[in-house]
C-alpha cells in the first residue's frame, strides 16, 4: 500500500516528512544525546529553554527534557505501533473469521464486538492494572483489547459485501478452500479500508498512552514517555515553567494531526483530495 504524494497535496508530504523525522529521532536517541533520561542534576534544575548544554531546559529534578523527549518518542511511538499492529490483526482475524465462518460464529463475534463496544477503557485498563500492574504491556493490551473491534466489524462487512461478485464465485467453482478465498481474493479488496484504520489507530494509541500515563495508569514512571512527561509537568503548570508542559503536549498534537492526514490519504484516492 503505497501513499500517493501528489505534488497539490503538500500537508500530505510534510505528515509524512513529521511522522519519518520523529521515528529517527527515536531511533537515534543514544546518538543525539549523551545524558540519562533519568538521571537529575541538583545544580541545574528548571533551567529555561536554550540553556547552555539543555536546548529545550531542564525539569524541577534537573533531568534534561531533550532527551527525556527523545526517549519518550521511543516508549510512545512503541507502544502506538504496537498497538495498532495487534489491533488490525485481530479485527482482520475477527472479521474475517464472521464473514466466512457458520452464521452462529458470525452472530457470537457480533455480539462481542457489540458488548466490548460499550465497555470503557478505564474499565479494561483498572482491571488488568489490578492483576499486572501498570506496565508497557499493560497499555498495548488495554488498547488492543479494546480497539478491535471497529476493525473487524468493516472487514466482516466488506468481505460479505464481495463474497457474492463472480470472480469469487468463479474461485469456489475452481475448487479453492473458504480460507483460501478469503486470503487470496477477499483481504487484499479489505485493505484501503484496513490500512487507513490502521493510520488512525497509531494516533489514537499515542493518544491513548498519554493519557493513561497522565493518569498513572500507563508507563511506569521510571521509563521517560510524552505521557510521563505530562504527568510530572502538571504540579508545575502555575509556576512559569509552561515549557515543561508544552513541549511534550506539542509532540502528541503533532503526532495525531499527521497521523490523521495520513490516515485520511489512505482513506482513498479522492478523501483529502484539498490536502
Amino acid at each position: 500500500m503505497a501513499v500517493r504524494l501528489r505534488p497539490r497535496r503538500p500537508a500530505l508530504a510534510v505528515a509524512v516528512a513529521l511522522l519519518a523525522a520523529l521515528a529517527l529521532l527515536a531511533a537515534l536517541a543514544p546518538l543525539l544525546t549523551s545524558l540519562d533520561p533519568v538521571a537529575t542534576d541538583t545544580t541545574a534544575t528548571s533551567l529555561p529553554p536554550g540553556s547552555p548544554g539543555h536546548p529545550l531546559g531542564t525539569d524541577p529534578l534537573g533531568r534534561d527534557l531533550w532527551t527525556r523527549m527523545l526517549y519518550g518518542a521511543r516508549t510512545s511511538l512503541l507502544v502506538g505501533l504496537s498497538a495498532a499492529a495487534i489491533t488490525v490483526g485481530l479485527g482482520m482475524l475477527a472479521g474475517g473469521l464472521a464473514a466466512i465462518a457458520p452464521r452462529w460464529v458470525d452472530g457470537l463475534i457480533a455480539r462481542a464486538a457489540d458488548i466490548l463496544l460499550a465497555l470503557p477503557l478505564l474499565v479494561v485498563v483498572l482491571a488488568l492494572a489490578a492483576v499486572a500492574g501498570p506496565s508497557l504491556g499493560l497499555v498495548v493490551a488495554a488498547i488492543a483489547v479494546t480497539s478491535w473491534m471497529p476493525v473487524a466489524l468493516i472487514v466482516r462487512a466488506e468481505l460479505r459485501g464481495r463474497r457474492e461478485r463472480l470472480h469469487i464465485r468463479a474461485a469456489y467453482a475452481l475448487g479453492l478452500s473458504r480460507w483460501q478465498v478469503m486470503w487470496r481474493h477477499l483481504l487484499p479488496g479489505a485493505l484501503p479500508p484496513v490500512a487507513s484504520i490502521a493510520a488512525f489507530e497509531v494516533g489514537h494509541a499515542v493518544l491513548t498512552e498519554s493519557t493513561l500515563s497522565f493518569l498513572g495508569l500507563g508507563v511506569p514512571p521510571n521509563r521517560p514517555s510524552w505521557g510521563n512527561l505530562l504527568t510530572e509537568a502538571q504540579a508545575h503548570l502555575m509556576t512559569g515553567e509552561w515549557y515543561t508542559v508544552a513541549i511534550p503536549a506539542a509532540a502528541v498534537v503533532v503526532t495525531i494531526i499527521a497521523v490523521n492526514v495520513v490516515a485520511g490519504a489512505l482513506a482513498g484516492p479522492d478523501e483529502g483530495r484539498t490536502w
